[in-house]
């Protein structure tokens, strides 16, 4: 993305996820309220979900990314992103996705093997 157009903004990876989640037809929704907040995107399949989280840190550097991660994964399990799928019978993974500055992107996921049923 030519720098003219890029946007310092944690929002602005947002917006491209989804738009081309949505461009290669997936069946995906943004900023999903839940009762305990906003989830970024949620990309339901058939038989999974991804209930995914984005963080965007400006800087590149070492261990920048993999903290990140870490935010990601801990927000979705303290706010009780996947209680929603819960009995759902479909596999729910939790997905973290890091960038960092203009060249650096992560992307983890780990299944969910233990929905909490006290944020449903």
């Amino acid at each position: 993305i030519p720098y003219e157009l890029h946007v310092d903004r944690e929002a602005y990876y947002h917006s491209l996820l989804y738009a081309v989640m949505q461009l290669l037809g997936f069946n995906i929704e943004a900023e999903v309220s839940v009762s305990g907040g906003r989830v970024d995107g949620i990309l339901e399949l058939p038989n999974a979900v991804y209930v995914m989280e984005v963080k965007y840190r400006r800087h590149e550097g070492e261990g920048v990314l993999e903290d990140a991660l870490k935010e990601c994964f801990a927000q979705i399990e303290a706010r009780g992103y996947c209680a929603r799928y819960a009995g759902s019978g479909k596999t729910v993974y939790k997905t973290a996705v890091a960038v960092a500055g203009r060249g650096e992107v992560r992307v983890k996921h780990e299944k969910e093997t233990s929905i909490s049923p006290a944020f449903i």
